[in-house]
Order: C-alpha cells, then sequence, then structure tokens
C-alpha cells in the first residue's frame, strides 16, 4: 500500500506543480499584456489594482489546489462530504495541521505530499508576489 500511496502521490503533485507554474506564467503574459493597454496601469490606482489581480489570482490558484486534493479524498473514500474534505486539504496544504482529522492508516502517507506540495507553492507564490512589487515598485 505504501508504493500506491506515493505513486498516486507524486502523480497528484506533479500535475498540481505543473497547474501552478502554468497559472503564475499566464499571469505574467496577463500583467505585461493588461498593463501595456492603457496609462492608467502606471498611476497609483493602476498599480494598486494589478497588486490586487495579482493577489486574487494567486489565492485562485491555491483554492482549485485545495479543491483537487480534496475530491481526490473523497473519490478515495476517505471523507463521506466535501465539507471535510475541503476543510482538511486545506489544513492541510497550509501545514497548519490542527489534526482533529486525520486519514485513515490506508491513506496517511499521501496527505504529507499535500503538504509538501503546499509549503513549497506557497513560497513559490510569495517569492512571485515579492517579485512583482520589486519591478511594480522600482524607482
Amino acid at each position: 500500500m505504501l508504493r500506491k500511496q506515493i505513486s498516486i502521490g507524486t502523480i497528484i503533485i506533479i500535475m498540481i506543480v505543473a497547474f501552478h507554474v502554468v497559472c503564475l506564467v499566464s499571469l505574467v503574459s496577463f500583467l505585461k499584456w493588461i498593463s501595456e493597454l492603457s496609462e492608467f496601469w502606471e498611476t497609483q490606482l493602476g498599480i494598486m489594482c494589478l497588486l490586487g489581480i495579482t493577489v486574487f489570482v494567486i489565492i485562485c490558484i491555491h483554492t482549485v489546489e485545495a479543491w483537487t486534493w480534496a475530491f481526490i479524498y473523497l473519490i478515495l473514500g476517505e471523507f463521506s462530504d466535501l465539507k471535510k474534505a475541503l476543510y482538511f486539504s486545506v489544513v492541510t496544504s497550509t501545514a497548519l495541521g490542527y489534526g482533529d482529522i486525520t486519514l485513515s492508516e490506508r491513506w496517511q502517507i499521501l496527505s504529507t505530499f499535500e503538504a509538501m506540495g503546499g509549503l513549497l507553492l506557497f513560497g513559490v507564490s510569495t517569492a512571485f508576489l515579492f517579485g512583482f512589487m520589486r519591478i511594480v515598485f522600482s524607482f
């Protein structure tokens, strides 16, 4: 069973990392495109809007990833309802780890992939935001 958890976890994490990277690269393209449309984006209000859009998109990316893990836990039969599966997924991906809900021993190792991925991808998103702000606020 360990081999199955590692295989499934590896496949899922590869897909989620690929999704995350594609989304961030697409976000860069969108931000370049939108900033060239008008001088508005060079104003203080425009810059605040770009920053707000960027943060919103990053939150959406992480939300899709948490929902993906939640549906996987449901498919595997670890949870009977979406609310608990989503709660567990968000707590796991953020490394908050309350421990009030856990997976059965059969799938415990799988959740460690979500935790590792969450830590790494939140770090990537944070670095992306800092890089974006460095470019936008450079004088």
